[in-house]
């Protein structure tokens, strides 16, 4: 362990969807994430954060809500059924839940609703909004990239409105607006980081067309953990200036 990641605490909120709760494997990345904090000798420092609790790691608490959006869907806007938003709770959560490092994965569920997504930036941003004012002086939002969906697989995606190239367009669009979004937000001086999960995982890292797979989990959770370190390093820098 770096000596001087022994003077910092944080507090970690795994936030989003289903990738983050653990669909089809109990902790999902976060099993491997709570493995190699552990490894380091971090344990003692790291605290994760949330109302959920789930997986094998020595910290299972966090807030990932298997079919959540970004916003509310109604039934008769989506594809895919009626979808609740993590921005309904986002004031509760980080309110009840206080956190320094929040890792925001959220989005693929408005895609699988096909839901107004040349707007879904507009919609991400209020989120991001929101739970960058809960954070304290030296917090930071990690603000992941969706990574791909696998339209021959139609267990989760509906072969009516997808094919494997608009299922593909609308994920990049989307990954587009997160990029500005992130960049657009890192100028105003906002606690944002972009996290491109896009780059970590392929279509052959997926369990069912959407979810990772075991090795898929584990890339996202090693990933994270390299977000987890690099806000350290900043951290340990910027209390190192005089």
């Amino acid at each position: 362990m770096n000596r001087e990641y022994s003077r910092i605490c944080c507090r970690v909120m795994c936030l989003g969807d289903s990738i983050t709760d653990g669909f089809w494997m109990t902790g999902g990345y976060r099993n491997e994430l709570c493995e190699r904090i552990f490894k380091s000798g971090l344990s003692a420092q790291i605290q994760f954060t949330g109302p959920n609790w789930g997986g094998t790691g020595y910290d299972p608490r966090h807030a990932g809500y298997s079919g959540y959006s970004i916003d509310h869907i109604a039934q008769s806007d989506s594809i895919s059924g009626c979808r609740t938003g993590i921005s309904g709770i986002i004031g509760w959560l980080m309110g009840s839940y206080p956190a320094d490092i929040v890792f925001l994965q959220i989005g693929t569920n408005d895609i699988l609703s096909l839901y107004a997504l040349e707007t879904f930036g507009v919609r991400l941003e209020r989120l991001i909004d929101e739970i960058t004012a809960y954070l304290p002086q030296e917090g930071m939002l990690y603000l992941a990239t969706l990574p791909p969906m696998d339209a021959k697989n139609g267990l989760y995606i509906s072969r009516d409105y997808f094919t494997e190239e608009t299922m593909d367009a609308a994920v990049e669009a989307c990954n587009r607006q997160i990029r500005a979004l992130a960049k657009k937000k890192e100028r105003q001086g906002a606690a944002v980081r972009l996290a491109e999960v896009s780059h970590v995982l392929e279509k052959k890292d997926l369990y069912d067309g959407v979810h990772p797979s075991e090795s898929g989990y584990r890339k996202l959770g090693a990933f994270w953990f390299s977000c987890l370190l690099a806000y350290l390093n900043d951290r340990c820098s910027a209390d190192d200036m005089p």
